[in-house]
């Protein structure tokens, strides 16, 4: 028992679930997520996408092991951090001191130095100790970066915190798409704001693929009227009222008029796959089904784009009674629909943006954690806890010893090279005199 115990509750336990899960994580990034089992059927071979739904990649972040391996992580960092603080709070209230440096047994010698006052000063030692051993030896004690002790603990802490803050904001997070053209402001439904695209942007490379998406965005709080002000782009989300906003895709959008006897009665902003209703005639249904910036036939007759390049535009168009399919055909830029006294035309095609909002109430918490592992590996790195110890031989001669806890070769290296330094400094100081 004791032995499944501290295996279960050692850091390469903890490791190798932290690996399964971060594989996991990379796949559920590169893995569309939450699609019908079809798409990945078709998408993938017939053997990877059985795999994908077989092992739940297609929902990763929901799957039962998943949550199982997360809960067992928990379990581990929780445990790691409750064995190790008694001890680690024990040796804080102790503090350091060379009696128990001293009776911690003999450490082995890095060097002799001639001046340890000096080399302790020059590796950070700022406030030596000095003493005499039981035997009447003169020592000279340093101490350094006393928290550094606390760095493998906080770092289980943080990741236990990053672990749980991102699996409640998983459970609790809340998905909203808005999506229109600039000028318009649309409600982002379920909440009490507007959203308002105040521009959007697609900057093209030199081939005419796309280099970046980015949308300048107002948020607008109904009940207080408090706007918020951004721009978000692919990678580059902006937060407004603590809800993040991602530029998801984009696509093309186009002005819809309707005429009834030669007289303007309607106009719509459509987006393609959106339709909208004649007003004065509900039964009939008007949808852009497809752009086409630069229009042409296909060698089978199908419409298609040359290139994405306004040179040629044309819309796919399908009209609607009563739900039953009225008509569906390609208008090229100019031409109009005739259905009985109305009069039905496309125009200034533009480009639509799609932004998702997502309001995730843990982040916060999520963000504390990740920042308290931050600082956990600069005490666990950078500032590491550090002993040294100079007592003077019956020769003179002072020798040096030191403890580490975390890279001890290479501490021991640093303090032995730095006396080098000072002793070449010494002899060049001499050689002036």
């Amino acid at each position: 028992m004791k032995k499944f115990t501290r295996l279960f509750f050692s850091m390469k336990f903890a490791l190798i679930l932290l690996g399964i899960l971060v594989a996991a994580c990379v796949a559920g990034s590169v893995i569309p997520q939450g699609e019908a089992a079809s798409y990945y059927m078709s998408a993938y071979s017939e053997k990877r996408g059985a795999a994908i739904l077989a092992l739940g990649l297609d929902d990763v972040f929901h799957c039962g092991w998943f949550i199982v391996l997360t809960v067992i992580l928990c379990l581990n960092l929780i445990g790691c951090n409750i064995v190790r603080f008694p001890s680690l709070l024990r040796r804080t209230r102790e503090g350091f001191t060379p009696e128990k440096y001293l009776k911690s047994g003999s450490r082995p010698e890095i060097c002799r130095s001639d001046d340890p006052e000096e080399l302790l000063r020059e590796c950070g030692f700022r406030k030596p100790e000095k003493g005499q051993t039981e035997d009447g030896a003169a020592y000279i004690y340093g101490v350094k970066n006393k928290a550094g002790i606390w760095g493998a603990w906080l770092c289980h802490l943080g990741m236990l915190i990053v672990i749980i803050g991102f699996g409640l904001g998983q459970m609790k997070q809340v998905q909203y798409a808005v999506y229109g053209v600039p000028g318009q402001t649309k409600a982002v439904e379920g909440t009490d704001y507007e959203l308002t695209i105040d521009d959007f942007e697609v900057e093209l490379r030199e081939d005419d693929t796309v280099e970046q998406y980015t949308a300048s965005i107002t948020m607008t709080d109904t009940k207080t009227g408090e706007k918020q002000s951004g721009q978000t782009s692919v990678n580059y989300p902006a937060t407004l009222f603590g809800m993040r906003c991602y530029q998801n895709s984009t696509g093309w959008a186009a002005d819809l008029q309707i005429l009834k006897n030669g007289e303007l009665i309607q106009e719509n902003v459509l987006c393609a796959g959106e339709y909208v209703n004649v007003e004065d005639k509900e039964a009939l249904t008007v949808m852009l089904a497809a752009f086409y910036p630069d229009y042409e036939k296909g060698p089978d007759g199908m419409p298609r784009t040359a290139s994405s390049k306004l040179n040629n535009p044309a819309y796919l168009y399908r009209l609607y009674y009563e739900n039953e399919i009225l008509g569906m055909n390609v208008l090229e830029d100019g031409e109009a629909i005739t259905v009985d006294e109305y009069t039905i035309l496309f125009r200034d095609p533009q480009s639509y943006t799609l932004i998702q909002i997502k309001r995730d109430p843990f982040t916060p918490l999520a963000a504390a954690g990740a920042v308290i592992v931050m600082i956990a590996l600069i005490l666990a790195f950078y500032l590491r806890t550090a002993e040294v110890l100079a007592k003077q031989t019956e020769d003179g001669s002072w020798s040096v010893s030191g403890y580490s806890r975390k890279g001890g070769a290479e501490f021991a290296d640093r303090i032995a090279e730095k006396e080098k330094e000072l002793r070449i400094r010494r002899g060049k100081s001499s050689d002036e005199r």
